[in-house]
């Protein structure tokens, strides 16, 4: 197998390398052929095949990367030309999105490298700025790797898939037991870190402000500074030596790598932002973290990203939210002065008491961050588990201000009408039976058939004569009473009322848009209880018990009935769909199993309100799902285009399968080969305080 790796920077070609020697370790020798951009962690991997050397790629800020462009898009085609020659079987980038979004655009381009997978590691901070980006990770990779549990969040919430075991350096931080400090403070002297970077363009920023704030320091302390500077490899040690002279009030000691050691026996330091700052957090060294730009990469952050939380990694971690709320101060651009670095850092010298506080602070992120004992072997079987079972990612309505204004004009007009019922206006009739209606906020794809269908069977399984009223949606009756037989078809009483008769024998199925009226037939007929699908918006009617379902998608992404604050006017509010947020925490989860995958990749068929969400489940079922038809919510079937995608499907090694809402708008006859997809509830016994509520 042949994988192509690519990382530019010191840090991420540490964390590449990590990953390279584990997925060695993970396959039988010599089974693998690994290439790429790498540095001097990813070249010492006895035979990786060197295509460019990171430290050619390397820059910083957005005027920088700018005047490198000629020499990136040179490395980029030839880069591309050798993987056209040579396709790889896996594509993993780590890093460095300006270069490595343009080298996947390329890749995408060309036929003979569509079959690799292609992975995202340490993906770009688009939780920053740019989200827009996230469409473009989606259509270019298969899934991203993350070294943060927030990012994890961030990614998977938006149907991207994630491999998250833990951070590959921050472990390796623990690996011989934890650290211990050595004093750092006496009667004539301080000690501290200093990580000026590990970029040429970013350290030569950052030495017009360090030697400075050190000496301001020995002033305002009266002590002599001692600074322990680690040097990363590939970076010019001349360089930070020529700026950073020993003098009678501040000395310096370089040391070659080595900047987990530094960091563990220092207890403050003056760190730039980056995974550095996080590293010191978590081996109990204080950072107080700066970070300098050209005028013109700050004057873009500032009035153009327009980014206000904190960007140090320890304090994003820790929750905060506004830099000035940021546990761990951060001096950035301009504030990054001399004087202000100088002043944060003597707070140390007479506050012990809130460093060893900041020190536990910091000390509390390892068990988030260093979940597994071996995080790059946790990290390789996934990659390895991807490579034999492609993650496919959820795509997402796209968010647009015109839905969200049409959900809010829909919830107002609802919520005007609420009003009307409260001061009189409108009387809600009750209906002649117990009853409980099952609604939603959204207008669909929130599971609510198959939640009637599980509540009328525990009704029935209690001895009890329950009827279902639905208004036939996709049907043709209208404005009258049906009761719906067995040999109704799909096109006259609607595909969700067909999908109930068949899932319940026995029940009363009332089609009409009368809620009222259909109860008083209904009870005619001998029913004992109601079942009402749909309605929580018609106030015509009111029932003895209410089920209101949600899902995670936002109000810019699907329509919304109501405004979320209508749970309220709900018994009892179930999420049936999706990931739990913090809208709708309260909501109990319904958790679906699978009854049956056919052991063969999927074609997955599906006329529903959300048919994301169906190739997301059985895709975490376990099974593999190769293509998905999604067609419009009751969007009708031609029973000959289905033969024939049945047919494709069979050629290629696969099973055409289709949801139950969708099979029973086919015939009988022709289509016994064809899979239907059914899932029950895994706990039926949320329902129990429903049911005890209509006994």
């Amino acid at each position: 197998m042949r994988i192509f790796v690519s990382a530019a920077e010191i840090s991420s070609d540490l964390h590449a390398g990590k990953i390279v020697r584990a997925l060695l370790d993970h396959h039988p020798e010599g089974s693998l052929e690994v290439l790429g951009i790498g540095g001097p962690s990813l070249r010492s991997i006895p035979g990786f095949q060197t295509l460019e050397q990171a430290e050619n790629l390397r820059a910083m800020g957005f005027t920088e990367v700018l005047s490198k462009l000629r020499q990136l898009r040179q490395i980029r085609d030839r880069v591309l030309a050798e993987l056209t020659r040579n396709p790889p079987d896996v594509i993993l980038t780590f890093d460095y999105p300006e270069f490595h979004l343009s080298l996947m655009e390329g890749i995408a381009g060309v036929p003979a490298l569509a079959g690799a997978l292609k992975i995202c590691g340490i993906p770009p901070k688009v939780w920053v700025w740019r989200q827009h980006r996230v469409e473009r990770i989606r259509r270019l990779y298969d899934g991203v790797w993350t070294i943060l549990p927030f990012e994890r969040d961030f990614y998977e919430s938006r149907g991207i898939p994630v491999i998250y075991e833990g951070n590959p350096l921050i472990a390796d931080l623990f690996r011989n037991g934890e650290p211990s400090k050595t004093p750092w403070l006496t009667e004539t002297s301080l000690r501290l870190a200093v990580m000026p970077g590990s970029r040429e363009a970013e350290i030569q920023q950052h030495l017009k402000v360090i030697p400075q704030a050190l000496k301001h320091l020995a002033t305002l302390t009266g002590k002599r500074v001692h600074a322990e500077v680690p040097v990363p490899s590939g970076v010019g040690e001349s360089l930070i030596r020529r700026e950073l002279v020993t003098d009678g009030q501040v000395s310096y000691e370089f040391f070659k790598d080595g900047s987990h050691e530094v960091l563990a026996r220092n207890s403050i330091g003056l760190i730039k932002s980056g995974t550095s700052t996080l590293e010191a957090a978590v081996l109990g060294c204080v950072p107080v973290i700066f970070y300098k730009v050209s005028p013109l990469s700050e004057f873009i952050f500032k009035f153009i990203v327009r980014y206000s939380g904190p960007v140090g990694l320890p304090n994003i971690l820790l929750g905060a939210k506004r830099k000035v709320d940021a546990p761990f101060k951060e001096f950035l651009g301009v504030d990054a002065t001399p004087q202000a670095l100088a002043v944060e850092l003597s707070h140390w010298v007479e506050d012990a008491a809130q460093l060893r506080e900041l020190q536990s602070r910091g000390a509390s992120l390892k068990e988030s961050l260093v979940p597994v004992s071996d995080v790059p072997r946790a990290v390789a079987a996934s990659i390895t588990g991807w490579i034999k079972k492609r993650p496919i990612a959820l795509h997402l309505p796209p968010r647009r201000k015109s839905i969200a204004l049409l959900s809010w004009l829909w919830s107002a007009v609802n919520g005007l009408r609420r009003f009307a019922i409260r001061h009189g206006v409108m009387r809600p009739e009750s209906l002649s039976l117990p009853s409980v209606l099952v609604g939603n906020l959204q207008a669909g794809g929130t599971g609510k058939t198959p939640v009637v269908i599980e509540l009328a069977r525990g009704l029935m399984e209690r001895g009890k004569r329950v009827g279902i009223i639905t208004r036939g949606y996709g049907g043709q009756i209208s404005g009258r009473f049906h009761l719906a037989g067995s040999n109704d078809p799909a096109s006259l009483i609607g595909d969700e009322a067909r999908e109930m008769l068949d899932a319940l024998p026995g029940i009363l199925l009332a089609v009409d848009s009368n809620r009222v009226r259909a109860a008083q037939e209904l009870k005619k007929l001998g029913a004992e209880v109601l079942v009402l699908d749909d309605g929580f918006q018609n106030l015509a009617f009111e029932s003895k018990v209410t089920v209101l379902l949600v899902t995670d998608l936002d109000r810019d992404r699907v329509l919304y009935r109501d405004f979320d604050s209508k749970i309220r006017d709900a018994d009892f509010v179930f999420q049936a769909k999706g990931r739990r947020t913090a809208r709708f925490s309260k909501a109990i989860p319904i958790e679906w199993v699978s009854e049956s995958l056919p052991g063969k990749p999927l074609w997955i068929l599906c006329g529903v309100g959300d048919p994301e969400e169906v190739r997301r489940f059985y895709v975490h079922a376990g099974a593999r799902v190769d293509r998905l038809f999604a067609l419009p919510d009751h969007a009708k079937l031609d029973p000959e285009w289905v033969r024939h995608r049945m047919f494709e499907a069979e050629s290629q090694g696969a099973v055409l399968a289709v949801t139950p809402k969708d099979r029973v708008k086919l015939p009988t006859n022709g289509f016994e080969d064809l899979w239907v997809l059914r899932r029950r509830m895994a706990d039926t016994s949320v329902f129990q305080a429903v049911w005890d509520r209509l006994q």
